[in-house]
């Protein structure tokens, strides 16, 4: 048996929770929790989801001791692993992520372009903080880090805590497309691995294998000449999210070399994804009456009640299965491989050494160990290059409160360019924001 662990959940109050738990679940007899905290300093969207909660663990996992805290200091006294997935400002600021660059024609994406700038903004700040909190009460805590956007809070985390090497940024997009690889495939997704570069939400797959070698990159490669790219579980995405794997497809058709991560479309194609999409309704609005919505009412019927009779238990989350899978591999020293997020530190030789790129490595008790990789093309490299930069522009713009440099980086931006169109989305942006960053 497996020693037990203690892990923490920041942001319990987010409606992925209870699919994380899911994940715990199924994944308990490998990673084995003797205490679980659900911490959010939002205590109206957590006390919604107690009972459900609790009542499913108590079913599956009864010698787990639960907690739900408002109180930082009892989060992270005693926890092995700090799961975090913070949204600063909710849904409603998402909202706005979305909705104001629509307004000026620009692409309204919660990790991408000019909202992902501001989300990232808010983010950082939280995360810092976060950081601090949890590294009062201990140096060797694992926290593991899914607050978006993963590229922006990996940099500024590597540059206010370059010698911490127990935060690890992860991102489920290269997760999930491999999921959805194996069934086009008709495989387990456990027994495919990738070779890919890139920057977080902007890279490529170059190899798609099993572990004994076959390459299964030509065939993925034929299959999406003649077929739609779909996600594993289309039946439950939206059209958007449809239309999302669609664009690989269209990708394809310039540039067969490498199978782009999905959210390249934003980049690509932004002038077509502005044109679709709706100003009054957006992916936040979607969640809304979607996902969340449906937790709650799962949620909701979990109040008083002594059984599980009725009561959907989610355990197949994309999101849940890589945080578990990953805490394991570094608990038990596993070395499993993914698709990590990393310093560069020489890994593609041609580009920025202090740039955080993502590969493919493993994990293990001393953290990740990513795979070198090689050169990249000129194409590519100036690709990443430009998107570094952006990254690593709106990291100084927060910590030095420097619009100059907000501006530079919005610039910068493949989804924006204009300088004209980044400066009047950047203005409304500190508007909406003024309770979370300023500039100067």
């Amino acid at each position: 048996m497996r020693e037990s662990n203690k892990i923490t959940i920041v942001g319990a109050g987010s409606a992925r929770t209870p699919a994380l738990v899911g994940s715990m679940i199924k994944l308990k007899d490998r990673f084995p929790l003797k205490k679980v905290i659900f911490y959010d300093i939002d205590d109206e969207r957590t006390s919604k989801m107690e009972s459900y909660i609790r009542l499913v663990l108590k079913n599956y996992m009864a010698d787990t001791e639960v907690i739900f805290t408002t109180d930082p200091d009892e989060a992270y006294e005693d926890t092995d692993f700090v799961l975090c997935q913070m949204r600063v400002g909710k849904n409603e600021m998402r909202s706005y992520d979305e909705k104001i660059p629509l307004i000026h024609g620009l692409v309204g994406q919660e990790t991408c372009g000019p909202g992902g700038f501001s989300y990232g903004m808010r983010s950082l700040g939280a995360m810092i903080e976060m950081v601090n909190q949890v590294r009062k009460h201990s140096k060797d805590t694992w926290i593991l880090n899914y607050t978006n956007p993963a590229a922006i809070v990996a940099v500024g985390l590597d540059k206010v805590f370059p010698e911490d090497k127990r935060i690890v940024n992860l991102c489920d997009q290269p997760y999930s497309m491999m999921r959805s690889f194996a069934k086009i495939l008709g495989v387990e997704q456990k027994d495919l691995r990738a070779d890919y570069f890139g920057l977080n939400h902007f890279g490529w797959f170059t190899k798609i294998e099993d572990y004994n070698g076959r390459n299964y990159f030509h065939d993925l490669m034929d299959y999406f000449k003649n077929h739609d790219f779909k996600p594993y579980n289309a039946e439950q995405r939206s059209q958007s999210w449809l239309n999302t794997y669609l664009r690989v497809n269209k990708y394809l058709k310039y540039f067969d070399e490498y199978i782009p991560n999905t959210y390249l479309q934003y980049y690509f194609f932004p002038e077509e994804i502005v044109a679709e999409s709706d100003p009054n309704y957006t992916r936040a609005d979607e969640a809304k009456d979607s996902r969340e919505k449906e937790v709650w009412e799962m949620c909701a019927k979990a109040e008083g009640a002594t059984s599980l009779e009725g009561i959907e238990v989610v355990t197949n989350s994309v999101f849940g299965d890589l945080m578990i899978e990953l805490a394991e591999s570094i608990a038990y020293d596993l070395h499993k491989e993914f698709i990590l997020l990393t310093k560069n530190t020489g890994i593609i030789p041609n580009f920025n050494s202090e740039a955080i790129i993502e590969v493919a490595g493993t994990f293990g008790k001393n953290g990740a160990e990513p795979f070198q990789y090689g050169d990249i093309k000129p194409f590519y490299k100036g690709l990443m290059e430009a998107q570094y930069a952006y990254e690593l522009l709106t990291v100084e713009a927060y910590l030095e409160q420097d619009y100059t440099k907000a501006l530079q980086a919005l610039t910068l931006n493949r989804t924006i360019v204009n300088p004209e169109k980044a400066q009047a989305v950047l203005k409304d942006l500190i508007e909406a924001n003024r309770d979370y960053w300023t500039l100067n």
